[in-house]
Protein backbone atom coordinates (compact mmCIF):
# COMPACT_ATOMS: atom_id res chain seq x y z
CA UNK A 1 0.00 0.00 0.00
CA UNK A 2 1.68 3.45 -1.05
CA UNK A 3 1.66 5.79 1.59
CA UNK A 4 -0.83 7.91 1.43
CA UNK A 5 0.54 11.09 3.21
CA UNK A 6 0.73 13.87 0.89
CA UNK A 7 1.82 16.99 2.86
CA UNK A 8 5.52 17.69 3.50
CA UNK A 9 7.26 14.98 5.84
CA UNK A 10 10.11 16.08 7.95
CA UNK A 11 12.47 14.07 9.37
CA UNK A 12 12.45 12.93 13.03
CA UNK A 13 14.96 10.86 14.22
CA UNK A 14 13.53 9.56 17.59
CA UNK A 15 12.57 6.45 19.55
CA UNK A 16 9.38 4.78 19.87
CA UNK A 17 7.33 3.04 22.35
CA UNK A 18 4.67 1.11 20.96
CA UNK A 19 1.97 -1.09 21.86
CA UNK A 20 -0.99 -2.79 19.67
CA UNK A 21 -3.13 -5.92 19.77
CA UNK A 22 -2.01 -8.82 16.90
CA UNK A 23 -4.84 -10.31 14.54
CA UNK A 24 -5.09 -13.16 17.57
CA UNK A 25 -6.05 -10.71 19.94
CA UNK A 26 -2.87 -10.85 21.87
CA UNK A 27 -0.83 -7.59 23.48
CA UNK A 28 2.33 -6.98 21.88
CA UNK A 29 4.57 -3.93 22.32
CA UNK A 30 8.38 -3.08 20.59
CA UNK A 31 10.47 -0.08 20.11
CA UNK A 32 10.97 1.55 16.80
CA UNK A 33 13.20 4.12 15.27
CA UNK A 34 11.59 7.02 13.75
CA UNK A 35 11.92 8.14 10.69
CA UNK A 36 9.88 10.84 9.58
CA UNK A 37 6.74 13.08 10.64
CA UNK A 38 4.14 15.45 9.21
CA UNK A 39 0.92 16.87 10.28
CA UNK A 40 -0.92 13.54 9.21
CA UNK A 41 1.39 10.36 10.48
CA UNK A 42 5.08 8.92 11.14
CA UNK A 43 7.14 7.00 9.54
CA UNK A 44 8.93 4.19 11.28
CA UNK A 45 11.37 1.48 11.31
CA UNK A 46 10.71 -1.60 13.19
CA UNK A 47 11.79 -5.24 13.80
CA UNK A 48 8.51 -6.39 13.53
CA UNK A 49 5.63 -6.73 11.03
CA UNK A 50 2.42 -4.49 12.13
CA UNK A 51 -0.47 -5.92 9.70
CA UNK A 52 -2.38 -2.60 8.06
CA UNK A 53 -5.06 -1.18 9.43
CA UNK A 54 -4.03 -2.29 12.73
CA UNK A 55 -4.30 0.50 15.96
CA UNK A 56 -1.38 1.45 17.23
CA UNK A 57 -0.17 3.78 20.60
CA UNK A 58 2.64 5.64 19.88
CA UNK A 59 4.50 7.36 22.81
CA UNK A 60 7.69 9.23 21.96
CA UNK A 61 10.85 9.57 24.45
CA UNK A 62 11.18 13.06 24.48
CA UNK A 63 8.48 13.49 26.50
CA UNK A 64 5.57 14.17 24.11
CA UNK A 65 1.64 12.89 23.91
CA UNK A 66 0.89 9.21 23.67
CA UNK A 67 -0.89 9.34 19.63
CA UNK A 68 -3.41 6.51 18.79
CA UNK A 69 -3.06 5.82 14.91
CA UNK A 70 -3.85 2.97 12.52
CA UNK A 71 -1.27 1.22 10.26
CA UNK A 72 -1.47 2.72 6.59
CA UNK A 73 1.13 0.67 4.94
CA UNK A 74 4.10 -1.94 6.49
CA UNK A 75 6.73 -3.11 4.27
CA UNK A 76 9.79 -5.39 4.87
CA UNK A 77 13.58 -3.55 4.21
CA UNK A 78 16.03 -5.99 5.25
CA UNK A 79 15.75 -7.50 8.13
CA UNK A 80 13.83 -4.74 9.69
CA UNK A 81 9.91 -3.09 8.30
CA UNK A 82 9.05 0.17 7.69
CA UNK A 83 5.58 1.51 8.67
CA UNK A 84 3.85 4.20 7.58
CA UNK A 85 1.51 5.24 10.40
CA UNK A 86 -1.82 7.80 10.39
CA UNK A 87 -2.88 9.59 13.29
CA UNK A 88 -6.51 8.96 14.31
CA UNK A 89 -7.11 11.66 15.11
CA UNK A 90 -6.46 15.34 14.27
CA UNK A 91 -2.96 15.21 16.10
CA UNK A 92 -0.12 17.22 14.79
CA UNK A 93 3.47 17.39 15.76
CA UNK A 94 3.40 21.14 17.23
CA UNK A 95 0.69 20.08 19.10
CA UNK A 96 2.93 18.07 21.52
CA UNK A 97 3.87 19.25 25.03
CA UNK A 98 5.43 18.00 28.23
CA UNK A 99 3.36 15.66 29.72
CA UNK A 100 3.36 17.45 32.70
CA UNK A 101 1.11 20.27 31.28
CA UNK A 102 -1.27 17.37 29.94
CA UNK A 103 -1.55 16.01 33.25
CA UNK A 104 -3.30 19.64 34.94
CA UNK A 105 -6.63 18.01 34.91
CA UNK A 106 -6.13 14.52 34.18
CA UNK A 107 -3.75 12.54 36.37
CA UNK A 108 -1.57 12.27 39.13
CA UNK A 109 1.47 10.84 38.78
CA UNK A 110 2.50 10.21 41.99
CA UNK A 111 -0.80 8.29 42.67
CA UNK A 112 -0.28 6.40 39.73
CA UNK A 113 3.23 5.15 40.96
CA UNK A 114 1.54 4.48 44.16
CA UNK A 115 4.43 6.70 46.03
CA UNK A 116 5.18 9.84 48.03
CA UNK A 117 5.64 13.37 46.29
CA UNK A 118 9.30 13.16 48.13
CA UNK A 119 9.76 10.26 46.75
CA UNK A 120 13.86 10.34 45.49
CA UNK A 121 14.99 9.22 41.69
CA UNK A 122 15.98 5.97 43.03
CA UNK A 123 12.87 5.33 44.35
CA UNK A 124 10.77 6.27 41.63
CA UNK A 125 12.58 3.94 39.09
CA UNK A 126 12.68 0.99 41.46
CA UNK A 127 8.79 1.51 42.17
CA UNK A 128 8.39 1.76 38.52
CA UNK A 129 10.63 -1.58 37.51
CA UNK A 130 8.43 -3.83 40.01
CA UNK A 131 5.12 -2.50 38.39
CA UNK A 132 6.05 -2.35 35.09
CA UNK A 133 7.21 -6.03 35.09
CA UNK A 134 3.94 -6.52 36.44
CA UNK A 135 1.41 -4.83 33.90
CA UNK A 136 3.98 -5.15 30.81
CA UNK A 137 1.50 -6.31 28.08
CA UNK A 138 4.20 -9.57 27.55
CA UNK A 139 3.08 -10.64 31.02
CA UNK A 140 0.54 -13.40 30.49
CA UNK A 141 -0.79 -13.08 33.94
CA UNK A 142 -1.32 -9.64 34.84
CA UNK A 143 -0.68 -7.80 31.25
CA UNK A 144 -2.61 -4.60 31.28
CA UNK A 145 -1.30 -2.17 28.14
CA UNK A 146 -3.35 0.92 29.27
CA UNK A 147 -2.36 0.32 32.91
CA UNK A 148 0.94 -0.33 31.51
CA UNK A 149 1.06 3.30 29.18
CA UNK A 150 -0.38 5.32 32.14
CA UNK A 151 2.33 4.06 34.30
CA UNK A 152 5.15 4.68 31.49
CA UNK A 153 3.88 8.08 31.38
CA UNK A 154 3.80 8.81 35.16
CA UNK A 155 7.33 7.69 35.14
CA UNK A 156 8.91 9.54 31.80
CA UNK A 157 7.93 12.84 33.69
CA UNK A 158 8.82 11.70 37.09
CA UNK A 159 11.98 10.54 35.98
CA UNK A 160 12.88 13.48 34.31
CA UNK A 161 14.84 16.65 36.91
CA UNK A 162 12.76 19.68 34.63
CA UNK A 163 9.24 17.85 33.60
CA UNK A 164 9.28 16.91 37.16
CA UNK A 165 9.75 20.16 38.46
CA UNK A 166 7.23 21.72 35.99
CA UNK A 167 4.83 18.58 36.70
CA UNK A 168 4.95 19.61 40.95
CA UNK A 169 4.03 23.45 40.25
CA UNK A 170 1.09 22.41 38.21
CA UNK A 171 -0.30 19.61 40.62
CA UNK A 172 0.47 22.01 43.92
CA UNK A 173 -1.62 24.72 42.06
CA UNK A 174 -4.53 21.96 41.21
CA UNK A 175 -4.81 21.05 44.65
CA UNK A 176 -5.58 24.63 46.25
CA UNK A 177 -9.00 23.87 44.89
CA UNK A 178 -11.05 20.97 46.19
CA UNK A 179 -10.96 17.69 43.94
CA UNK A 180 -13.81 17.55 41.10
CA UNK A 181 -15.54 14.79 42.46
CA UNK A 182 -16.73 16.18 45.18
CA UNK A 183 -18.81 18.40 43.37
CA UNK A 184 -20.96 15.43 42.85
CA UNK A 185 -24.22 15.19 44.06
CA UNK A 186 -23.89 12.27 45.73
CA UNK A 187 -21.69 14.65 48.56
CA UNK A 188 -24.05 17.03 49.13
CA UNK A 189 -27.77 16.27 48.69
CA UNK A 190 -29.88 13.01 49.54
CA UNK A 191 -29.86 10.26 52.18
CA UNK A 192 -26.20 9.03 51.42
CA UNK A 193 -24.18 12.28 51.22
CA UNK A 194 -23.63 12.20 55.17
CA UNK A 195 -22.02 8.85 54.78
CA UNK A 196 -20.76 9.37 51.26
CA UNK A 197 -18.48 12.47 52.88
CA UNK A 198 -17.26 9.83 55.60
CA UNK A 199 -16.01 7.77 52.81
CA UNK A 200 -13.99 11.04 51.53
CA UNK A 201 -12.47 12.10 54.47
CA UNK A 202 -11.40 8.20 54.94
CA UNK A 203 -9.82 7.76 51.35
CA UNK A 204 -8.15 10.96 51.36
CA UNK A 205 -6.34 9.95 54.74
CA UNK A 206 -6.13 6.36 53.57
CA UNK A 207 -3.85 7.77 50.54
CA UNK A 208 -2.25 10.29 52.58
CA UNK A 209 -1.11 7.54 54.71
CA UNK A 210 -0.11 4.94 52.00
CA UNK A 211 2.04 7.69 49.41
CA UNK A 212 3.42 8.95 52.72
CA UNK A 213 3.58 7.23 56.26
CA UNK A 214 5.83 9.48 57.82
CA UNK A 215 3.69 12.12 57.13
CA UNK A 216 -0.05 10.49 57.39
CA UNK A 217 -2.16 13.54 58.66
CA UNK A 218 -4.02 16.13 56.96
CA UNK A 219 -5.53 19.22 58.66
CA UNK A 220 -9.07 20.13 59.21
CA UNK A 221 -8.17 22.75 56.42
CA UNK A 222 -6.73 20.81 54.04
CA UNK A 223 -9.82 18.54 54.24
CA UNK A 224 -11.91 21.25 53.48
CA UNK A 225 -10.12 22.26 50.55
CA UNK A 226 -10.14 19.27 48.94
CA UNK A 227 -13.47 18.55 49.54
CA UNK A 228 -14.88 21.73 49.07
CA UNK A 229 -17.38 21.89 51.79
CA UNK A 230 -17.34 24.41 54.77
CA UNK A 231 -16.17 22.78 58.53
CA UNK A 232 -20.03 23.01 59.63
CA UNK A 233 -20.33 20.27 56.73
CA UNK A 234 -17.64 18.22 58.08
CA UNK A 235 -17.96 18.55 62.29
CA UNK A 236 -20.72 15.71 62.02
CA UNK A 237 -18.39 13.78 59.87
CA UNK A 238 -15.68 14.22 62.10
CA UNK A 239 -16.98 13.33 65.62
CA UNK A 240 -18.05 10.07 64.21
CA UNK A 241 -14.98 9.21 62.70
CA UNK A 242 -13.21 9.67 65.60
CA UNK A 243 -15.95 7.94 67.35
CA UNK A 244 -15.46 5.12 65.66
CA UNK A 245 -11.76 4.87 65.64
CA UNK A 246 -11.20 5.24 62.47
CA UNK A 247 -9.26 8.30 62.45
CA UNK A 248 -7.50 10.15 65.04
CA UNK A 249 -6.22 13.80 65.66
CA UNK A 250 -2.24 14.07 66.39
CA UNK A 251 -0.93 16.88 68.17
CA UNK A 252 -0.36 19.37 65.54
CA UNK A 253 -4.79 18.62 65.55
CA UNK A 254 -3.80 17.09 62.14
CA UNK A 255 -6.22 14.26 61.22
CA UNK A 256 -4.75 10.20 60.65
CA UNK A 257 -6.36 6.46 59.54
CA UNK A 258 -6.37 4.34 62.24
CA UNK A 259 -5.91 0.71 61.41
CA UNK A 260 -9.26 0.37 61.97
CA UNK A 261 -10.14 2.73 59.37
CA UNK A 262 -7.58 1.17 57.29
CA UNK A 263 -9.51 -2.35 57.76
CA UNK A 264 -12.81 -0.46 57.02
CA UNK A 265 -11.98 1.53 53.58
CA UNK A 266 -10.68 -2.21 52.23
CA UNK A 267 -13.65 -3.97 53.02
CA UNK A 268 -15.92 -1.54 51.85
CA UNK A 269 -13.71 -0.89 48.75
CA UNK A 270 -15.27 -3.68 46.81
CA UNK A 271 -18.93 -2.75 47.90
CA UNK A 272 -19.40 0.96 47.94
CA UNK A 273 -19.14 2.27 44.17
CA UNK A 274 -18.35 6.09 45.79
CA UNK A 275 -15.66 4.44 47.27
CA UNK A 276 -14.22 2.79 44.26
CA UNK A 277 -13.63 5.85 42.27
CA UNK A 278 -12.22 7.74 45.20
CA UNK A 279 -9.64 5.34 45.82
CA UNK A 280 -8.81 4.77 41.51
CA UNK A 281 -5.13 5.37 41.08
CA UNK A 282 -4.46 8.44 39.62
CA UNK A 283 -7.83 8.96 38.53
CA UNK A 284 -9.06 12.10 36.83
CA UNK A 285 -13.04 11.56 37.71
CA UNK A 286 -15.58 13.91 35.81
CA UNK A 287 -17.55 16.64 37.84
CA UNK A 288 -20.78 14.76 36.86
CA UNK A 289 -21.92 11.50 34.82
CA UNK A 290 -23.42 8.30 35.96
CA UNK A 291 -21.38 5.90 38.07
CA UNK A 292 -20.17 2.87 35.53
CA UNK A 293 -22.00 0.06 35.72
CA UNK A 294 -18.88 -2.07 36.19
CA UNK A 295 -17.18 0.19 38.86
CA UNK A 296 -18.17 -2.45 41.69
CA UNK A 297 -17.26 -5.48 39.34
CA UNK A 298 -14.15 -4.04 38.44
CA UNK A 299 -12.99 -3.29 42.15
CA UNK A 300 -13.77 -6.69 43.15
CA UNK A 301 -12.73 -9.05 40.93
CA UNK A 302 -9.85 -7.40 38.71
CA UNK A 303 -7.28 -9.97 38.97
CA UNK A 304 -4.16 -6.78 39.17
CA UNK A 305 -3.85 -5.64 42.95
CA UNK A 306 -3.87 -1.73 42.59
CA UNK A 307 -1.31 -1.71 45.79
CA UNK A 308 2.49 -2.24 46.04
CA UNK A 309 3.31 -5.28 47.75
CA UNK A 310 4.55 -5.93 50.72
CA UNK A 311 7.73 -5.77 50.29
CA UNK A 312 8.00 -2.79 48.51
CA UNK A 313 7.80 1.24 50.42
CA UNK A 314 7.12 4.08 48.98
CA UNK A 315 10.11 5.53 50.15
Amino acid sequence: MADVREDVRRPKNVKYALTWRGRDGVACSAEARGLDISSSGVGIECVYEIQPDTVVKVKASDAAVTWNCFVAHCTRRGLKFQIGLEFSENQTDSTRMPEAKRAESETDYYDVLQISPKADLETIRRVFRIMAARFHPDNPETGDQEEFLRMKQAFDVLSNPSLRAEYDTIREGRETGPMPIFELKDFVTGVEAESNRRLGVLSLLYNQRRTDPDHPGISLLDLETRMGFPREYLSFTMWYLRAKEFVVAADNSDYALTAAGVDHVESNAGQSEILTKLLKPGGAWPHSGPVPANARHEASHHPKARFLPESVGPN
